[in-house]
C-alpha cells in the first residue's frame, strides 16, 4: 500500500491562503512542515508548486490534474519506499483525500481574510476515519 499523507495548516475558519501565499507568518509551523516531510515526496498542485519552488531534502512533484490513483502509482514507482505528502492547494487536497491514510492538520490562530479555503475533511473523505 502506498503511504499517502496529507499535511496542512489552516486558519480558524479553514483559511489556506491569500493572494497565493500563507496569510500568516508562523516559523514554528514551517519548521514542523519541514521536519515531517523531510526525505519524502511532496505533491502540490501546479500553481502551489510554482509558488513554493524547490524544497531542500524533498522531492516536489507538481500535480497537473491527472487521475489521482494512477498519478500516485507513478510517483510511488519512481520514488519507492518514500512517503508521499499531499501539501496543497485546496483542489489538490480535495482530489487526493480518498487516497490519504493519515492527515496532519495544524490549526493556526488566524481569523483574518483568505481567498482559498480547506475542503471540509469530514464531508470529502472516504478513506479516513473522520
Amino acid at each position: 500500500m502506498i503511504d499517502v499523507r496529507l499535511i496542512a495548516a489552516i486558519g480558524r475558519r479553514g483559511q489556506l491562503s491569500l493572494a497565493g501565499h500563507l496569510p500568516w507568518h508562523e516559523p514554528e509551523d514551517l519548521a514542523w512542515f519541514r521536519q515531517q516531510t523531510l526525505g519524502g515526496v511532496v505533491v502540490m498542485g501546479f500553481r502551489t508548486a510554482r509558488i513554493v519552488g524547490a524544497l531542500p531534502d524533498r522531492t516536489v512533484v507538481p500535480w497537473l490534474g491527472q487521475e489521482p490513483a494512477a498519478f500516485l502509482e507513478d510517483v510511488a514507482r519512481n520514488h519507492p519506499g518514500r512517503t508521499i505528502w499531499i501539501a496543497g492547494g485546496a483542489k489538490t487536497y480535495a482530489r487526493f483525500l480518498p487516497h490519504v491514510r493519515r492527515a496532519i492538520v495544524t490549526l493556526i490562530d488566524y481569523d483574518g481574510p483568505a481567498d482559498v479555503w480547506m475542503p471540509q475533511l469530514w464531508e470529502t473523505c472516504s478513506a479516513l476515519p473522520c
